[in-house]
Order: structure tokens, then sequence, then C-alpha cells
């Protein structure tokens, strides 16, 4: 059964992306990793914004201080390590198929996330806007 879909660009590697209703949360990302990529860049920054305050740079200051505090042993050489010189590394050389898909002669929109058959007739915004929203939280 065809469902209602969703055409969208993703915000980081701008692939166009179909997405049916039942899978749709609000994606702003593909499927290719590009929602994790984007959550690590937003976790650095938040971090670094965090250290640069001063309740950041307070914790900071404890946290260390803590750390050597509890430290019991301060190692100031490293030892050697014995190892045997007849010791061979063997290598594998591992190497990825890339599949393309069979070109079909009835083209059909699919679903990214889920592989569903999509509606032709593709939206470009959500189902329920921001108005809808506001509607329901009086």
């Amino acid at each position: 059964m065809q469902t209602s879909s969703r055409l969208y660009h993703c915000l980081l590697c701008h692939a166009q992306v179909i997405i049916c209703s039942h899978c749709d949360r609000g994606h702003r990302y593909c499927t290719g990793g590009c929602a994790s990529t984007a959550r690590q860049t937003s976790l650095v920054r938040a971090s670094k914004k965090y250290q640069g305050s001063r309740i950041g740079r307070f914790n900071n200051a404890a946290r260390q201080q803590r750390f050597w505090h509890h430290q019991k042993q301060k190692v100031t050489h490293q030892s050697i390590q014995l190892t045997s010189p007849n010791v061979v590394l063997k290598t594998t050389q591992t190497r990825r198929k890339t599949v393309f898909p069979e070109p079909t002669q009835d083209p059909m929109m699919v679903c990214h996330h889920c592989g569903d058959v999509c509606n032709p007739f593709l939206r470009h915004h959500f189902l329920r806007g921001r108005a809808f929203r506001d509607r329901l939280r009086y």
C-alpha cells in the first residue's frame, strides 16, 4: 500500500531522502550516519560552551583535584617490554563488494528508512505544522 511520504534534503550531506509517514518523526538527516555525526558535533560544541563557563571551569578544577588526590602511584619511567624478534603479524585484506541496485523499468518511490512503497506525490513539509501544535497546548 502506498503511504503518504515526505521529501527532504539531509542537512549534512544534502542528499534527497524520501521518508514515509510511519517513519517520519521529524528527521532532518539521512540514514547514512549523518545523524550521529551531527550529534557528535553538537556534543562537542556544547562541551566547549560548558567548559568555557565559570561553573564549568570550577567543576573541571575540582575534578582534576580529585584525580590527583586519589592518584596513588606516580610512574616516572616506563618499563622495557620484551618482545620476541620472531613475531610475524599476518595481514589480511578485506575488500567490500559494491553492489549497485539493478535499474527497474517501473521506478517506485520507496522509504529510505523502512523500504515501503510510497505515494509518488511527495510532501515538502510535515503533516502537522506548528499551528496545529500550538492549538493543542491550550
